[in-house]
This record gives C-alpha cells, structure tokens and sequence, in this order.
C-alpha cells in the first residue's frame, strides 16, 4: 500500500499535479481514482481512462493503480496472489454496514474464480473505536461492532470488516489491519478531527 495526498479545498489543477507527480513517482502508466459515494458498489475496471462513482474497484490491468481516498474511512487493498487481480475499497460507516469490503472478495471470486486461501487483505489507518463515538440512531447494522461506554456509543469498523472476511474464509494471516487510528494519531488526516481536510490515499498496483 502506497499512500498519496489531496486536499479537498485545492483546485482541480492543483489537484490534477498532485496526482500525476504520484504516478510518475510510481512509474505507473494510468492511476484509476474513485468517485466515491459512501455506498456498495463494486466496478471492474477495464480502461485506465475510467473514473467511476462507486466505493470499490477491482482490476487485472497490468501498470495502472487502483487508488482510494480516506480522512477516517477505511482504505482496504485487496489482492490476489495466483491472478493478477487487485483491488480497493472505501470502507465508512455506512459501506462497512453494507458489507462493502465483503462483496467486494466476493465479486472476486465469483468474477475471477480465485479462491479465499490466496486472497490477502491490507487495511490502512482509519479511525479507531477509541475515538469513533456515533449516536445510536446511526448503529442499526453495525451492532457486531458497536461499543458502550458510560451511555455513550463507539464503533469498531476496523473489526466489523475484519469479521467479514474472516466469515468468508480468508485466513487470519492474509489479513492485515493498520493499528493507527486517524482521529487521534498524527500524520493523517481526520474529518472527525478538523471537518475541513484533505484525504490520504491507499494505492495498489501490479
């Protein structure tokens, strides 16, 4: 994983010379980003030129990165050891509800054929359950994970997605989980810590 910055208040020129500065400094031929919507969606990239509204990407094209963006949301690599098959995932509260990183190994292996004993997962710093307090109309889908302190509720997203994939076969060691929590370490950004931010970047590419 590999990680790259915007910041949301740039302008798009700014924003476009950051983005082609990271891909020459990885020697990349394309970067595919994402818009992403906070959803379940899934698309199979195919065109490095692509730059589709959804919330995971999955690809076999050789030299072209996937990217996903995040400021506390989990930012999870995925890929596969014997097809040449990678992907991303953009991983909030609302896509970890919806089994987002989950249907995305899916997708893979039903698209792909691979199987779960050679799929390994990597996700990145996001915020933690020791800072991820949430009011309790927002919890409904989320109660694996959900944590209650003092009347107060915090969310475990990390471990939600985790117990995901563990539930679809993948074995514990293929799966690695950043310890680093955005909201309260340093060096990431965080919209829970500043509202106004930019968004660091998970990248993958064969």
């Amino acid at each position: 994983m590999g990680y790259c910055f915007t910041n949301t208040e740039d302008g798009d020129l700014h924003v476009k010379t950051h983005r082609e500065a990271l891909q020459k400094r990885l020697g990349l031929d394309a970067l595919v980003f994402m818009e992403q919507v906070h959803g379940d969606r899934i698309e199979i990239i195919t065109r490095s030129s692509s730059a589709p509204r959804c919330d995971a990407m999955l690809s076999t094209l050789p030299n072209v990165g996937l990217v996903v963006m995040a400021a506390d949301c989990i930012p999870i690599v995925l890929w596969d050891s014997t097809h040449n098959l990678i992907g991303v995932v953009h991983a909030g509260r609302t896509g970890t509800a919806l089994h987002v990183g989950q249907k995305s190994v899916l997708q893979m292996m039903e698209h792909f054929g691979v199987n779960v004993e050679n799929i390994h997962i990597a996700m990145g710093p996001s915020i933690g359950v020791c800072c991820y307090e949430v009011g309790k109309e927002v919890t409904q889908g989320l109660e694996q994970c959900l944590h209650v302190k003092n009347e107060r509720y915090f969310l475990d997203l990390k471990k939600a997605n985790e117990d995901d994939f563990l539930a679809l076969g993948i074995p514990q060691a293929n799966i690695n989980i950043s310890s680093v929590c955005t909201c309260c370490g340093s060096g990431y950004f965080s919209y829970r810590r500043e509202k106004i931010t930019g968004r660091f970047g998970g990248v993958i590419w064969q």
